[in-house]
């Protein structure tokens, strides 16, 4: 526990004055459908606590690390939430930098960015030509104090080959991390001709890290590195570095200054056993760094609701919603052998009200006894608008005969359409 005290525009900590105060958050997926449930009451609730913190804290500089959007191609309501929370948070005083996730589309994101600048937000979907775009000097609300901001966005194929030597650009094995390495590298290079080797360093990235916790509402961002890119990739020399695509919230390897904000509200159930947090960071007059953790109240309970039909229906009748939003619930239903009455009544649960404290939106029914010849599972019924193109194009897949190595390279060829589609 730390103990604070607040002089005019500077944070007293343990003899030191901490001069400039940098606020972390990502993935945010406005537009996420989770089971026919749409989270735009989770995310709206979020982004009215976070402009109440940035306000309360005097934030200088707000970061966001990609994955805006959970769709690439964002309905006009997503839209309006994005662009009034920029506009609420820009009124606070805050500067903000916001880049593309793999999510994202580059155009879409990119289009209001000219008039963006005009409320101090700079918004980088893709990868410019013109490195130089992507460091950006950060200051603090009275201007005595700045940092540069590496502001990288999820890196596409296209960028990671362009980056590195043609003969390298064959093995995507040594593409990746290479590519990755050279990027950071000359962005860091280009923020010491231009600002000085004395300015803090903060990085920004969407990358998939190795020895990360994932949940099952993230995608993999690489074919192919599957285990991830190693946590000394990045060169030595920045501050902190702020990351975005997974959903945890959780530091790289031993290093307390590589960290992911996480996702601000549940994306999806397997992430219910984890808080969300956005991360402060505050760097002192000696260019030291502060690192706190800010949790974000719960604005949705999504509980898991298991056994016999008789057990999950008097569960469900007695559960007592304490949060903001109304509950939802993963249901399995677990019974000794099929009965035709009881699986009907198991599927017919997730149209049931139990006074408006809880909604059934997954509903799970399975079989101790598997010698009966009847279904193990009963089938979930998917919401189109929650699978991705990769998604259906797996599922696509495996219904083929292909070779596990084929469906891999045209996996592989079927993703560098999708970001020539998304540029």
């Amino acid at each position: 526990m730390y103990i604070y005290s607040i002089k005019p525009g500077r944070l007293y900590l343990h003899g030191q004055y901490f001069t400039m105060r940098i606020l972390h958050t990502a993935d945010w997926h406005i537009g996420k459908i989770l089971h026919k449930q749409d989270l735009e009451e989770d995310i709206l609730m979020f982004i009215d606590w976070l402009v109440d913190l940035v306000r309360q804290e005097k934030t200088d500089v707000l970061l966001v690390a990609g994955d805006i959007f959970d769709l690439s191609n964002p309905a006009n309501r997503d839209l309006e939430i994005y662009y009034t929370a920029l506009r609420r948070l820009a009124d606070t005083g805050v500067q903000i930098i916001i880049t593309g996730g793999n999510h994202d589309s580059v155009s879409m994101l990119n289009a209001a960015s000219y008039l963006l600048r005009s409320m101090n937000i700079t918004v980088l979907g893709g990868l410019s030509q013109e490195y130089g775009d992507h460091v950006i000097e950060a200051k603090s609300r009275d201007g005595s104090r700045s940092c540069a901001v590496l502001a990288v966005p999820f890196l596409r194929d296209r960028d990671l080959r362009q980056s590195v030597p043609a003969a390298e650009a064959e093995d995507r094995s040594k593409v990746i991390p290479a590519a990755v390495h050279s990027i950071y590298s000359e962005l860091l290079g280009l923020a010491t001709q231009k600002f000085g080797h004395d300015i803090p360093v903060i990085a920004m990235g969407h990358l998939f890290m190795k020895g990360t916790f994932k949940s099952d509402s993230e995608r993999e961002i690489h074919i192919g590195n599957l285990e991830g890119l190693e946590s000394d990739i990045l060169p030595e020399g920045i501050t902190y570095t702020a990351l975005g695509h997974i959903h945890k919230p959780q530091k790289i390897g031993k290093k307390d200054n590589v960290r992911y904000s996480g996702s601000p509200v549940f994306l999806d159930f397997s992430e219910r056993e984890y808080s969300k947090m956005v991360i402060i960071v505050e760097i002192s007059e000696k260019n030291q760094i502060n690192i706190r953790e800010v949790a974000i109240p719960k604005f949705r309970d999504m509980p898991k609701v298991t056994g016999t039909l008789p057990e999950v229906t008097d569960r469900l009748r007695a559960y007592q919603n304490n949060y903001p939003l109304m509950a939802i619930a993963e249901v399995e239903v677990i019974e000794k052998s099929f009965d035709p009455i009881v699986h009907q009544a198991a599927n017919e649960l997730i149209n049931m009200d139990f006074a408006g404290h809880i909604k059934i939106i997954k509903n799970r029914i399975s079989y101790a006894d598997r010698e009966t010849g009847k279904p193990e599972v009963a089938e979930e019924q998917l919401n189109i608008r929650e699978l991705s193109p990769i998604d259906i194009f797996t599922k696509r897949l495996d219904e083929t005969d292909l070779l596990p190595k084929e469906k891999s390279h045209l996996t592989e060829l079927y993703n560098k359409l999708l970001e020539e589609i998304m540029e």
